[in-house]
């Protein structure tokens, strides 16, 4: 009978920033957790993209990015001091997202583009989903990017693109926006571990750095 219970033990454990600056009010992604993000625009979309997986690239293991589109650029990344391994794969299922996370590497980070346009979502295969970010201690990035949102019901948005966000540790919606040449990140956040509770809300965080590097 498999053992149910276990005794949690306080260890270090390296933990891998979303968007640096946004890691005072949602913290950082831990070996084993899943965040689920909708970008409203391509500028978020990016900043997100980039930087976390330049951010995962410093555990010198190789980074994986999946999508069913074509939007990744080693350039872009390059600008975003990420150095090292990233593996690129197609995928158009949620059978093939869960065949590609059983051949990563233990320990890695995940970065999935455009997830609630997969077929196949169901609620049984995202508790497969879950299971699998857990057993391998996967960093895992679930992302959608999309132009029409309804702001005034962000928790059925995220009921529309990912079906059961109950397994998500962090849920959140990201969008940018510019006046006179100063670029902003606002955030939406909706869910995220329990010592950063207190930030649930929203927040408006300069990003005029990382606009640059896009611009």
């Amino acid at each position: 009978m498999m053992n149910m219970f276990f005794k949690p033990v306080p260890k270090e454990e390296v933990k891998i920033a979303l968007v640096e600056e946004l890691s005072p009010l949602v913290g950082e992604l831990e070996s084993g957790s899943l965040a689920g993000v909708i970008t409203t625009d391509l500028f978020s979309q990016a900043i997100l993209q980039y930087s976390s997986i330049a951010n995962a690239l410093s555990l010198e293991k190789p980074a994986y990015y999946l999508e069913p589109t074509n939007g990744f650029s080693m350039q872009l990344l390059n600008k975003f001091g990420g150095k090292g391994d990233v593996l690129l794969g197609k995928i158009y299922t949620l059978d093939e997202l869960l065949s590609a996370l059983e051949v990563v590497e233990d320990d890695s980070f995940v970065f999935v583009s455009n997830f609630g346009i997969l077929e196949g979502l169901e609620k049984g295969k995202l508790i497969d989903l879950r299971r699998l970010v857990d057993r391998k201690g996967l960093y895992t990035i679930v992302s959608h990017n999309t132009l029409e949102i309804n702001e005034l019901n962000l928790n059925a948005e995220f009921r529309r693109f990912f079906l059961t966000p109950e397994i998500f540790e962090y849920l959140m919606v990201l969008r940018t926006s510019s006046y006179r040449g100063h670029h902003r990140l606002n955030l939406s956040l909706l869910k995220t571990p329990p010592l950063f509770l207190k930030n649930i809300g929203e927040h408006s965080i300069p990003i005029d750095a990382k606009a640059k590097l896009l611009l």
